[in-house]
């Protein structure tokens, strides 16, 4: 089977891979920062590769289209979607699709509190991270709720980590 000319630039482009039967259909992740990797590239990834157990990606050009793609992985447990403009609430029924997911960090996204407590509903998660700006009143109103849906999920707001720089371990909200 031979690549389709515009996939195999996008192999040879970001993998230096010239052929079909090199690129492997498991990866153990995929990182990148500040790169134009966009809705694109998450389309011809997941044409060939079918596992991936961690991706991180913070500002690139991803947006919810990405995201779509990127729910079709397989075994994908960590997902780092960090500073994304154009990551918003549509992206949620994607994560929910995504039945190995351990871990979400959605921090300096449009996905706020509230949408994530409107609509996430993932049993598999451990752990989401995202930015609130809401008063406290309303914070504890959305954790209970969290809790009841989602109750082995710890959410954390306004940090990326689950540890400061020390290593000691930072209180989820729930």
């Amino acid at each position: 089977m031979n690549l389709l000319k515009e996939e195999k630039k996008f192999w040879q482009r970001h993998f230096r891979i010239e052929k079909v039967e090199d690129i492997p259909h498991k990866w153990s992740g995929y990182k990148s920062i500040d790169s134009e990797n966009d809705d694109d590239f998450f389309y011809f990834f997941t044409l060939r590769v079918s596992s991936i157990m961690e991706i991180h990606l913070k500002d690139t050009l991803v947006t919810d289209g990405g995201v779509k793609y990127i729910s079709k992985l397989k075994d994908l447990e960590i997902l780092y979607l960090r500073n994304h403009s154009k990551i918003t609430k549509a992206s949620i029924p994607f994560f929910n699709e995504m039945a190995s997911l351990q871990s979400l960090n959605i921090t300096k996204t449009e996905i706020s509190l509230f949408d994530i407590c409107d609509s996430l509903d993932n049993q598999s998660l451990k752990e989401v991270f995202l930015d609130s700006e809401e008063d406290e009143e309303s914070i504890i109103e959305k954790g209970i709720i969290l809790k009841e849906r989602m109750p082995d999920c710890s959410v954390y707001l306004n940090t990326s980590f689950a540890t400061d720089v020390f290593e000691n371990p930072i209180k989820p909200i729930f």
